[in-house]
This record gives structure tokens, C-alpha cells and sequence, in this order.
């Protein structure tokens, strides 16, 4: 797959083959969902408010049934493990009896919920919200009064919780978090950038994803909180990455274990069981859809400034050096995790960032060698790398 996506072509390939093998076949009515046996996942999303006083809050999530739940899908996870074992590194036995390589897989191949609605508790008002899609994702823009936001929110978020119904009485919640609407978004990639993935190996990125404990590039977790101490609740995070959202649930456990700041998340809706939604996403630039969400995110918060964070591993400069041509006074810094062996004089980034967005990019191996960061002075950060 093309940007940044952790998992190579072949293993998506596998996966979304064997998915289909075993999906169920779609319904044409919506159901009021989740059905029993099902669950929801919420993603954090931010919320911004209008010129006009208004707020619009965002609620994003899947429905799906987990694999656990499933004897034919564990059989497929077994088969899986045995085939993709040598790509992994590991006997067939040892990558089909471990626990961390199930979950992961068993999150891939999860049944997808399309064409469910879910209802949530919001405040008083209960909210039927849109069906999801093929792939069990949903997404909803609420309108809320300003008082209506301040009544709810509570340490920085705003709760809610799905609503029971007949079939399945769990209850799933969620938060998304109001943003002033001035302030700075430190945009952050996840792979090679806060986690350690190595994704221009190949082996060592499918052993990193599926295999081995998620672990957190060193220095980035302290530097994040550094830069959230020195801009208090003036700063906020937000994570674009391209991987799917079926690995959202441990990505967030990864962040929370390593003491980043909380997140807001956009990640990329693949349809796992559809062979030929995985061939059009394996054929898409992440690149593009890297550079929409980030416009879509400055676009929703245009008082807002923006720190670029990323990696030289793939596309990120690319990405980056995009918004900056696009965005040039609300780009406040650039800064990039060298994983290539290009430092900041590298050919590629002489030709991205020229005149003023020079000034703007750190090329860092260790995140102590970067600029501090503070309200005084958010960017034009001299570049800090020369390896």
C-alpha cells in the first residue's frame, strides 16, 4: 500500500481474502443496532464552534462482531498465523499461538456491521445516529448551543454513551473534545514517528504490527508533554494516520501506556471483507489522504495554527511540505523524525521547503536536539538536523 500503511500488499491481500471468505451477506434494511453478540467502538473526535456561537461535534465510530466470537473466523486466524508466519519471522506454531498476534489479526478480520444504526445518550436527548457503512463505520455532525457545551463538558471532553436495546444491552462510551477556536494542532503521524514500526524493512514492520509489543520511539512521549506543559490547554493533539481503524483500540491502549497527551484520531475506513475495497485502498495514494484530512481539519479550525509532526520513512515531508505551500502563515513548525539517513540539507527537502518554509522544518534524529517550543515563539524553528 502506498504511504502509510504498516502492512504490505501480500498480507492485506491474505486478510481481506480470507474475510470475505467468511463475511455474512449484507442486509438492505438499516438495523437498529448493534445486534447482540456486537460491539461499538467510538473514536475520539474535536469539536469546533461557529462564528455564530454554535458548536458542531463530531461522533465517529464501527460497529462490529469480534472474532473471538467466531469458530470459523479463529479458524481463519490460525491460517493466517500459519501463512504469514514466515513473513513474520517465526515458526507457524509460534505465530498461531500467540495471544498478541490473535488479537491484532482477530481486530482485522472482525465482522463488520454495515448498514446498522446505532443511538446514543448526548445530555438529555437520546440521537439515532447515520447507518454505517459497509464497513461498519459511522459518522455524525451535531449541532449543539454553547450553553448546551458548557453544561456538558467536563476536564476538556464532552461524554456519551450508546443507548441498549433489545439485542444487546452493553453499553459502549465515547468523548469528543471542544476546541477554542484559537490555539495550535500538533498534526501527528504514528508509525516511526511516536511508535516504533520500522516500516521501511519489511519484515520488521509486519513483526511490529501484528507480532510485537507496540513500543514508543523514545523521547517523543516527553517531548509531546513538554510542548502541552509550555501551552497548557492552548495546545492540542491530533493523530492523522492512514493505517485502518480496525487497530485504533490498541493504538490508543499503546498511547495511553507510553503517557502521550490524549488524541483525536483519523485513521483511513477499509472494508476488510471486501476484496475489491481492499484493492482500491491498496491503489490510493495515503498520501492524498493525508493531505485531506489535514486540510479538513484547518479548514473546521481556521484560527488555529498547526505543528507538523512526522517521519522521513514515507510521505510525511511530502504531505507536509503541501500544507505548508497551501497554509503558510498558520504552519508554525515542520518537524521530522529522520528514519531515511536525509538531513535537513537531503536533496528531497531542499526541493520541498524553499524561502519561507525552509524556515519552518527540524530534521531530528533524538527529539532532544529540537527547538523548544513555546507560546512566545510557536515556530520558524531553525533546522536542527545535520545527519
Amino acid at each position: 500500500m502506498n504511504g502509510r500503511d504498516p502492512l504490505p500488499m501480500r498480507a492485506w491481500t491474505l486478510l481481506a481474502g480470507l474475510a470475505a471468505f467468511i463475511s455474512a451477506s449484507g442486509c438492505a434494511a438499516v438495523r437498529e443496532g448493534p445486534a447482540a453478540g456486537q460491539e461499538v467502538v467510538f473514536f475520539p473526535a474535536p469539536a469546533s464552534i461557529s462564528a455564530a456561537g454554535e458548536w458542531s461535534l463530531t461522533i465517529q465510530g464501527r460497529i462490529f462482531e469480534p472474532a473471538g466470537q467466531s469458530a470459523g473466523r479463529q479458524a481463519v486466524i490460525t491460517l493466517a498465523a500459519r501463512t504469514l508466519a514466515p513473513l513474520l519471522g517465526v515458526s507457524p506454531a509460534d505465530a498461531e499461538q500467540s495471544d498478541r498476534f490473535r488479537e491484532r489479526a482477530g481486530l482485522l478480520l472482525s465482522d463488520s456491521a454495515g448498514n446498522t444504526r446505532v443511538s446514543v445518550q448526548l445530555g438529555e436527548a437520546p440521537i439515532a445516529l447515520p447507518a454505517s457503512d459497509p464497513a461498519g463505520y459511522f459518522t455524525a455532525d451535531l449541532t449543539l448551543s454553547a450553553a448546551q457545551v458548557a453544561a456538558l463538558t467536563r476536564a476538556g471532553s464532552i461524554s456519551f454513551a450508546s443507548l441498549p436495546n433489545g439485542a444487546n444491552g452493553k453499553v459502549f462510551a465515547g468523548q469528543v473534545m471542544p476546541l477554542a477556536e484559537e490555539g495550535v494542532i500538533v498534526v501527528s503521524d504514528v508509525d516511526d514517528t511516536i511508535k516504533v514500526t520500522n516500516i521501511r524493512q519489511q519484515r520488521e514492520k509486519l513483526e511490529n504490527t501484528l507480532l510485537k509489543p507496540f513500543a514508543a520511539v523514545p523521547g517523543m512521549a516527553e517531548l509531546y508533554r513538554s510542548w502541552q506543559a509550555a501551552f497548557g490547554p492552548g495546545m492540542h493533539f491530533h493523530i492523522v494516520s492512514a493505517g485502518p481503524w480496525q487497530l485504533y483500540e490498541p493504538l490508543r491502549r499503546f498511547t495511553e501506556d507510553a503517557a502521550f497527551p490524549p488524541f483525536t484520531w483519523s485513521m483511513r475506513s477499509l472494508d476488510i471483507g471486501s476484496p475489491a475495497a481492499i484493492l482500491a485502498a491498496l491503489a490510493t495514494d495515503a498520501r492524498d489522504y493525508k493531505r485531506q484530512a489535514i486540510r479538513a481539519l484547518m479548514t473546521r479550525f481556521p484560527k488555529r495554527h498547526v505543528v507538523l509532526v512526522g517521519d522521513s520513512g514515507e510521505q510525511d515531508p511530502e504531505v507536509y511540505a503541501d500544507i505548508v505551500d497551501e497554509f503558510m502563515d498558520r504552519v508554525d513548525a515542520v518537524f521530522i523524525r529522520n528514519v531515511s539517513g536525509e538531513g535537513c540539507s537531503a536533496e528531497r527537502y531542499r526541493k520541498l521547503f524553499a524561502d519561507e518554509g525552509a524556515s519552518k522544518l527540524s530534521v531530528f534524529v533524538d527529539p532532544g536536539e529540537l527547538p523548544p517550543l513555546a507560546p512566545a515563539s510557536p515556530g520558524r524553528a531553525l533546522c536542527a538536523g545535520r545527519h
